[in-house]
């Protein structure tokens, strides 16, 4: 062959090689976005296919990390979304402004950027979060839907590399692929957010408008002849549960009653008696019903008292009384009326407050019976939407009926604190106030209302500026609630990547479903004593596992940290004999108790080992002051362990145990309790108390309860390093983790799990968030060099001021 064809023959073998190696780049480059198609067409989550996509590129170009950056307007900043070879811990962390770092350079310029070596380019910047030191190429292109900037997508290998133009094209063909579904998915979004928002804005409205009119009504109508009522009032009794409702009163009568019927007569008492028992069995089939209806709603009510409702049905010496009063030639209806009042007098009588609490139960017993006596339908009240409800008192027959969901808020006229109706209010996240003098004289049907479970203030028929700032604090607090809800399910990191566990406090299955709503990734306190304070006796062993196994299932894997009885004080139930005592704070309470009567405090321990083998579950022993109390307690434990092992019943042998450090004899022994337990847990609400010997409840030294006083600052710490000293965690459970400015400090102390009441959750995690963990550790040390409250008050909202996060501090009084 000569020279001149052979050279032909090589040229055209280059071009048939090059033309076949171009064949496979296209077809590879096919393949890609098909991959990048699918990945798209079948999902619906932008995350989840946006970390789909990173992963198909980064394997598909044969580089070691692909990630993608998204372009933030407001913030004028980049951030990490989804990574593949980068730290995944990253994500979302990692945050640069336009003018920092290859990537920014790449939106600046809105064109790629391609660097063989980037760590010796001059706008490289290391976040050492990602682990990207050892990497050196990188190719970026911008991400743009109709010139307007979304991201940056990126790909970085390991060994230098120069990427080939036909590389550079298949990276800006999968930029434009990722625009247009990133456009379409946060359009899918936004109108998901606006039909929401549409949706509960119209429902706002329509309550709002039917609020006003009522108010108007109100306001406007000229005061009827004889009404000599004060226009407006404030009426004042016990805050129960927080929070403030607006709304029309809708005031709670029975449907029937004594007074209306007057004294009846009949000459037929074999006809009465035949009434009285159709009446009677009507009644337990409803009794019968509403204990199912209860159960399923508040499982922590002890079912027996409706039982003791049906007993009463079934007595024979009240049918007796009855059947007596028939003979004598009354109706049965007056009958029942001289049986009811024999037996709420007896009880009013008694001395013990047990059984004179009875004397609600016969009344509510007695206004069943005439109901069905009279032929009258028993139906849940007719609760206006948004209406607040107005009561004497409420029975269980009026809790089982209500639909919270309607209520804005509750006023009775009787109850405290700790009544049942008080608790489920709590429980139901319903503003409440209860003991409210005068009330049932001052609210008539529709008055205008606002009940401010924070303060115990209801005010009838508020004038127009008082009604005009609640509504104020409303828009304000529904406003703030809305952006918190973004945050759900983010996790409560801070800037520089610190993550804060936060759970819930909570004491009733209600709770749950709040904690839920408002993003808690657990329960760090549940208080175990509510049962006992309901029931007519101390709860088995069964009906305690039932109510535990229920909290354990609800939350699905989550953890659970169940405290021990936190009984006296101020909770007693009815049927354990209180002690007189001078100060009852300071004395027979909580752990003292169960340790007095080791066998129920062993029915309790067993059944929290019994539902240790159903999820994470931790034993905790409240009111710790001396290690001989951890000692005793260890050895009931392993007391009910054993007994357990015996019977052949399962439970979890490495059940974490822990003790609360709340009084000062705990503060000062905390690294020998810790050497004994598994966790210590800071309940600061009786550490302050104790501290400073103030009782907050006393209006007259509520002022001085002071959870930034140095003392109670320097305890906290002096536990945080005892505890970091055993080696054992530490989470706080009070009222200090709720407070954003008490917070701050807490996290910069190093404590990483706070408990709080679930509604306070999102603020807390919006703070983390906000925040570095590098100024809460200043912050932490700098108040700890402080000496008073005030100094350190104003140090610390000065550092709120400054880091932008005074508003939630705002918000939250």
């Amino acid at each position: 062959m000569n020279r001149s064809k052979s050279k032909a023959v090589a040229k055209t073998s280059r071009r048939n090689h090059h033309a076949s190696a171009r064949a496979r780049r296209a077809s590879h480059g096919l393949s890609v976005l098909e991959d990048i198609g699918a990945i798209l067409s079948s999902s619906h989550d932008l995350q989840e296919s946006l970390e789909s996509i990173v992963a198909v590129v980064a394997e598909r170009m044969s580089t070691e990390v692909c990630s993608l950056y998204i372009y933030e307007p407001r913030a004028r900043a980049l951030t990490l979304w989804a990574t593949e070879g980068l730290n995944k811990a990253s994500v979302g962390k990692v945050r640069m402004a336009l003018d920092e770092g290859l990537t920014g350079l790449v939106l600046e310029r809105l064109e790629p950027v391609m660097v063989v070596d980037a760590l010796a380019h001059p706008r490289y910047k290391y976040f050492p979060e990602t682990n990207e030191e050892r990497y050196h190429s990188f190719l970026g292109v911008p991400v743009v839907e109709r010139k307007k900037p979304l991201g940056v997508l990126v790909v970085q290998t390991l060994r230098r590399r120069r990427f080939g133009g036909d590389e550079l094209r298949l990276m800006k063909a999968i930029g434009t692929q990722v625009a247009g579904i990133m456009g379409q998915l946060r359009l899918s979004e936004s109108l998901q957010t606006k039909e929401k928002e549409r949706n509960e804005y119209r429902h706002r409205m329509i309550d709002a408008i039917q609020q006003l009119r009522a108010y108007e009504k109100q306001q406007d109508a000229p005061v009827p002849d004889g009404d000599d009522r004060p226009r407006p009032a404030r009426l004042v009794g016990v805050p129960a549960a927080p929070g403030f409702g607006i709304g029309p009163a809708h005031v709670l009568r029975p449907l029937v009653s004594f007074d209306q019927i007057g004294e009846r007569r009949s000459e037929s008492p074999p006809a009465e008696r035949e009434r009285f028992a159709k009446a009677s069995k009507r009644s337990i089939a409803e009794i019968d019903d509403l204990k199912s209806r209860m159960s399923d709603r508040v499982p922590e009510v002890d079912a027996s008292l409706f039982d003791t409702h049906r007993m009463m049905l079934e007595d024979k010496s009240f049918l007796e009384k009855i059947h007596a009063f028939i003979e004598d030639g009354f109706a049965a209806e007056t009958a029942l009326q001289f049986t009811v009042d024999e037996y709420v007098g007896a009880f009013a009588r008694m001395s013990d407050r047990y059984l004179r609490e009875r004397a609600t139960d016969v009344r509510d017993i007695g206004h069943r019976l005439l109901r069905n006596l009279l032929g009258v339908e028993e139906k849940a009240p007719e609760l206006p939407v948004g209406g607040i409800l107005v009561a004497e008192e409420l029975t269980l027959s009026d809790l089982a009926a209500i639909e919270p969901e309607r209520l804005q808020g509750i006023a009775l006229a009787t109850g405290g604190a700790t009544s049942h109706a008080t608790i489920l209010a709590k429980s139901f996240e319903i503003p409440t106030v209860v003991g409210v003098d005068s009330l049932l004289e001052a609210v008539e049907e529709g008055d205008g209302l606002i009940v401010d479970g924070n303060s115990g203030a209801v005010y009838v028929r508020p004038s127009r500026d008082v009604l005009a700032e609640y509504e104020r604090l409303d828009r304000e607090y529904r406003a703030f609630n809305r952006e918190l809800e973004s945050l759900h399910d983010l996790p409560a990191e801070t800037l520089d990547g610190h993550g804060v566990l936060l759970e819930a406090n909570i004491g009733l299955m209600g709770d749950l479903a709040f904690a839920a709503r408002h993003g808690a990734e657990g329960v760090g306190l549940y208080r175990t004593e509510f049962p006992f304070l309901t029931y007519r006796d101390f709860p088995d062993e069964e009906e305690q596992l039932r109510l535990y196994r229920r909290v354990i299932d609800t939350l699905g894997g989550k953890r659970v940290t169940l405290r021990t009885l936190d009984l006296g004080a101020d909770k007693y139930p009815s049927y354990l004999r209180r002690p007189k005592e001078e100060n009852p704070f300071l004395g027979w309470r909580s752990i003292r108790i169960s340790l007095a009567m080791p066998e129920l405090f062993k029915t309790q321990l067993r059944a929290i080992l019994r539902a240790s083998v159903h999820g994470k579950v931790r034993l905790l022993l409240p009111m710790i002051s001396s290690l001989e109390e951890v000692w005793r307690a260890k050895e009931l434990l392993e007391e009910a362990r054993r007994e357990l092992r015996q019977a052949g019943i399962p439970f979890d042998e490495k059940m974490p145990v822990g003790v609360m450090v709340e009084v000062p004899a705990a503060v000062t022994q905390a690294e020998e309790l810790a050497s004994e337990v598994d966790f210590l847990s800071l309940g600061t609400n009786d550490l302050i108390q104790y501290l400073l010997a103030v009782d907050r409840n006393n209006r007259k030294v509520a002022p001085l309860y002071e959870p930034l006083h140095p003392a109670v600052l320097r305890a906290v710490a002096a536990t945080v390093k005892a505890a970091r000293k055993a080696g054992k965690p530490l989470g706080i459970c009070g009222e200090m983790a709720a407070d954003p400015v008490c917070a701050l400090v807490l996290i910069g102390f190093g404590i990483d799990q706070l408990s709080m009441g679930s509604f306070y959750i999102p603020s807390i995690k919006r703070l983390v968030r906000s925040i570095d963990y590098s100024a809460t550790r200043e912050m932490a040390r700098r108040v700890l060099e402080m000496s008073s409250a005030q100094e350190i008050k104003g140090y610390l909202f000065g550092m709120m001021k400054k880091l932008g996060v005074i508003e939630l501090m705002e918000i939250y009084h």
